[in-house]
């Protein structure tokens, strides 16, 4: 027999959707336009954060509705991803050639510029097409009025937010993307562990959205831990970028080799485009080496200050037993340990 949703969590969960919602629907327009890359980050990021929290309230939401939501904003993430990373990387290649002291090697970074640049116009039009569908779904107007009836509900039945189940809650779903993350620890000092250290980053973010929801059950006490999530989320992401720099230029290489063939019949005018490409892959290689020391050094002053050890002690402290009220226990003394 199922049991009923708490109303305490339910009125939680409004409140944390509805604030997220908010986030993602202000950027529409702006990602609409185009006109500043800026729209589209904040925009995925707000849906990347919709979708973490929808996924700790499936229990007090509607069991009709919520597949469709979840799958609009799916739909909003995917093509917003797409369309951020090839902003990213046109946003290095510009950064790249301003900074470039050899003239050599404009020409194929400036080729691969373009490159991206036409495929980011096709993808403009991916964007469009997914807000035009969230917009045609009714998804974003439904779910806003689902919550806040939600609200106007649980305030009326002078419902609080912050009873003892949402205490157990916020600490089981913390706690379970915390192993999940340290699981990866072992791959700290193994630079060649590509997919685990990806791997690492995708379990940093998620840790990072499920404290944010809850961080405000716990006053401050979660300002260390979603600082150090965050610095190691933004780490793992440039090592990640530059690993699929790494895979990428090869690839493009030989296409645009192929395209200089069948234009000219030959490939002797590929020369001048495939320094500026080394060059490109180099660097790339050498930032990757720099950015992984640092999160080497990163991890080591985490484990110095017991950071996670502290994110569990701030959980245990807050959950309360019917003899004794709040329990407070000290922290581990191992980072890394269970």
């Amino acid at each position: 027999m199922e049991h009923e949703p708490d109303a305490s969590y339910g009125l939680f969960g409004a409140e944390a959707l509805l604030k997220r919602l908010q986030a993602l629907m202000q950027e529409m327009e702006g990602v609409r336009q185009a006109q500043d890359i800026e729209f589209v980050h904040r925009m995925r990021v707000a849906s990347r954060r919709l979708r973490s929290a929808l996924g700790l309230f499936v229990e007090s939401l509607p069991r009709k509705k919520l597949p469709d939501w979840q799958k609009q904003i799916r739909r909003i993430t995917r093509a917003l991803g797409a369309a951020r990373d090839t902003d990213v990387q046109i946003d290095l290649l510009d950064k790249t050639l301003s900074g470039l002291a050899d003239a050599r090697y404009k020409a194929g970074i400036e080729r691969l510029r373009l490159r991206l640049r036409q495929r980011r116009e096709q993808l403009q039009g991916d964007v469009a097409n997914a807000l035009d569908q969230l917009a045609a779904s009714r998804v974003a107007s439904e779910m806003e009025q689902t919550l806040r009836q939600d609200l106007v509900q649980a305030r009326l039945n002078q419902v609080k937010a912050d009873s003892p189940y949402v205490y157990e809650r916020a600490h089981a779903a913390i706690a379970l993307r915390l192993e999940e993350f340290l699981a990866y620890e072992s791959c700290v000092h193994r630079p060649e562990q590509v997919e685990e250290l990806h791997a690492m980053r995708i379990a940093a973010k998620r840790l990072r959205y499920t404290m944010e929801v809850f961080a405000p059950l716990y006053e401050d006490n979660l300002k260390e831990p979603l600082k150090a999530t965050r610095e190691a989320q933004d780490v793992l992401g440039d090592i990640h970028d530059c690993d699929v720099w790494g895979q990428y230029i090869p690839q493009f290489m030989e296409e645009e080799r192929a395209r200089t063939l069948e234009y000219f019949g030959h490939a002797r005018s590929f020369g001048r485009l495939a320094s500026g490409l080394l060059y490109l892959r180099q660097n790339r290689q050498e930032h990757r080496a720099e950015r992984y020391q640092e999160f080497v050094e990163f991890w080591e002053q985490t484990k110095k200050r017991d950071v996670w050890g502290k994110l569990r002690q701030a959980l245990q402290s807050r959950l309360v037993t019917p003899d004794r009220g709040p329990q407070v226990q000290p922290a581990p003394t191992e980072a890394g340990g269970s």
